[in-house]
């Protein structure tokens, strides 16, 4: 007997099956794309012929209500307004169970990673978006936590969720790549002018952390921004809630020289003394795996 975790991403959707004791049996990861739930079917239903499987939890990047209808996810519009819980359960006549995607993972780090017998600590999804969850006396606090679209400036620049100058336009895999994008745009020298034979529109913010690490000065320059704005949000987290723990994850959080360092420390810098200084901000250690286990998890305890 099995269960399917799924987590979709901006970026990458990742489909583990899963057993009774949470061990991953296989895990599949796969680009979200623009038709994700009909490519998210083929794949369920490939696993239900080869599998006995008696439920699906699912973490969608996004706000979901509690009947796991998808209200708005910017980064995957295909999927506003749509009603996954009921179309998996029609097809699939097995429980369902979605959520958001930052809080399943949330639930798996507690459960299965570094938020393991911690008082309170946060996570933060970095990704094509940013998003997080707060969990605290054994349990997830059930607060929305779009940490993605804080506000850290000022008439900034214009966000898909229709505010400005929030998180996500400075300090997202989606901001890294376009800040890079517009710089290159406006005259400035890059390496990744060389990639994709000179379409540089086709970089992506892994390409950007490579060269970076290679010596390109603007990608070093845009991550180390980024990290600096990713930084600044941290703080204020760390102001609201004095967390014990901030626990980064998604794809991005593998950027950790340039990106990561500057983040933590200008958290640090930014924070409040005596938060700062008791607050540890660490690396997942199951970066593609804690959603898919903490979407089970919720299934099955919901």
């Amino acid at each position: 007997m099995y269960y399917l975790g799924i987590d979709i991403g901006g970026t990458n959707t990742k489909i583990g099956l899963i057993s009774e004791d949470y061990k991953i049996i296989t895990l599949c990861k796969f680009p979200t794309g623009n038709n994700v739930l009909n490519s998210l079917i083929e794949e369920i239903q490939s696993l239900f012929n080869q599998h006995y499987i008696t439920g699906i939890g699912v973490g969608v990047a996004g706000l979901v209500n509690s009947e796991g209808t998808v209200i708005e996810s910017p980064n995957i519009p295909s999927l506003n307004k749509v009603p996954i819980a009921s179309i998996f359960r029609e097809k699939f006549n097995v429980p369902i169970k979605v959520e958001n995607d930052a809080k399943v993972s949330t639930i798996g780090e507690a459960h299965f990673g570094e938020g393991l017998g911690i008082r309170r600590f946060i996570l933060l999804t970095l990704g094509t978006g940013i998003g997080g969850g707060l969990y605290e006396g054994q349990r997830l606090i059930k607060f929305p936590m779009e940490v993605g679209h804080m506000s850290i400036e000022y008439q900034g620049k214009l966000c898909s969720c229709g505010n400005s100058g929030c998180l996500e336009m400075y300090a997202s895999a989606k901001a890294i790549k376009e800040t890079l994008i517009e710089k290159i745009e406006d005259g400035e020298h890059s390496q990744a002018k060389q990639l994709y034979e000179g379409n540089f529109y086709k970089i992506s913010s892994e390409d950007v952390y490579k060269l970076a690490l290679d010596g390109d000065n603007l990608s070093r320059q845009v991550l180390k921004n980024a990290g600096k704005a990713l930084g600044a949000g941290i703080a204020n987290l760390i102001n609201i809630f004095a967390p014990d723990k901030i626990i980064l994850t998604g794809g991005l959080s593998r950027a950790k020289n340039i990106y990561i360092e500057t983040a933590i420390n200008e958290a640090k810098k930014r924070a409040l003394k005596g938060l700062s200084e008791t607050v540890e901000i660490v690396q997942s250690q199951r970066i593609d795996s804690a959603g898919v286990l903490g979407a089970v998890f919720l299934l099955r305890n919901q």
